[in-house]
């Protein structure tokens, strides 16, 4: 895994210089003082779970597209969108990116933006269907892609949205376990490059005897949770759940991908020292975004 310390000081810079009022960094234009994400000939792949999008209306659809066109990354896999018409009217304000939706979640509905100059959409499914109660009634959408840069990559996204609260630790347990053994199958049929991006809505780095995903965390032959280091820090100052806080925003990538980790970075995007008022407006989740170069 990479070592975190470089960007946590830079970071801390930068957002020490940032005003933190939504007019000055949300401006008409659609400019913005927000970190570009973007790095030449990479992929970045943000997950934000946005809750119930759009909690406040109009307002958090436009803020919502000033942010993802400043933070300008390639991939974003997003979590807990009421309805397909408020999600439409989010991608018409953005141009150049093109939309998965999942057509299988009961509710907080699971959604995929990509730009579409860059990375070509193969296809789309829901799976693990028959396991509706174990995920929550929202199972994972599955999408595969391909970057189009120099080298280009086939890679598959799986977006997901675990269990929380009550007799979530024994759903996320059991979810996981299936996603786990889906993933081993999908490898051994030939699968490859495949990144699980979601609310994980657990810390991984929880002790063993309370922890939702040993199953992963202790098959390093075959996964890693990218976001390893940022959940195990000592410090909360990158919690992608600040509230509690804790760490329970994930990003998981199989063997094929290790190297990719190990010249790449992941980051916690601190939306709140930019925009008075992020939680009432947007979220109570940061996103997470990891970035990386075939």
């Amino acid at each position: 895994m990479i070592n975190h310390s470089f960007f946590i000081i830079g970071v801390a810079l930068l957002f020490a210089c940032a005003s933190p009022t939504e007019n000055d960094n949300l401006n008409t234009n659609g400019q913005s003082k927000f970190p570009d994400l973007n790095i030449e000939n990479g992929v970045e792949i943000v997950t934000w779970n946005i809750e119930n999008f759009p909690k406040a209306g109009t307002q958090t659809i436009d803020s919502v597209a000033k942010i993802i066109r400043g933070l300008n990354a390639d991939i974003y896999c997003l979590q807990e969108i009421s309805n397909e018409a408020t999600f439409n009217q989010l991608n018409e304000k953005l141009d150049g990116y093109s939309s998965v939706y999942s057509t299988s979640t009961e509710y907080l509905n699971l959604a995929i933006l990509f730009k579409d100059e860059i990375i070509t959409f193969r296809n789309q499914s829901s799976i693990l269907t028959d396991h509706n109660y174990e995920f929550a009634y929202r199972p994972p959408l599955r999408t595969e892609f391909i970057f189009q840069g120099e080298p280009s990559i086939e890679f598959t996204i799986i977006n997901i949205h675990l269990k929380c609260c009550d007799d979530g630790f024994d759903r996320r347990i059991a979810s996981a376990e299936l996603l786990y053994n889906y993933l081993l199958e999908s490898s051994t049929a030939g699968v490859v490059n495949q990144i699980v991006a979601g609310d994980w809505n657990d810390d991984i780095s929880d002790n063993a005897n309370v922890n939702s995903f040993n199953m992963f965390i202790n098959d390093t032959s075959n996964f890693r949770f990218v976001t390893w280091d940022l959940a195990n820090s000592d410090s909360d100052l990158y919690d992608s759940y600040p509230s509690y806080p804790s760490f329970i925003d994930h990003i998981l990538i199989s063997s094929d991908l290790f190297d990719e980790d190990n010249d790449g970075d992941v980051q916690t995007i601190r939306l709140g020292d930019y925009i008075s008022g992020y939680d009432e407006i947007i979220s109570d989740h940061r996103p997470i975004v990891w970035r990386f170069s075939p």
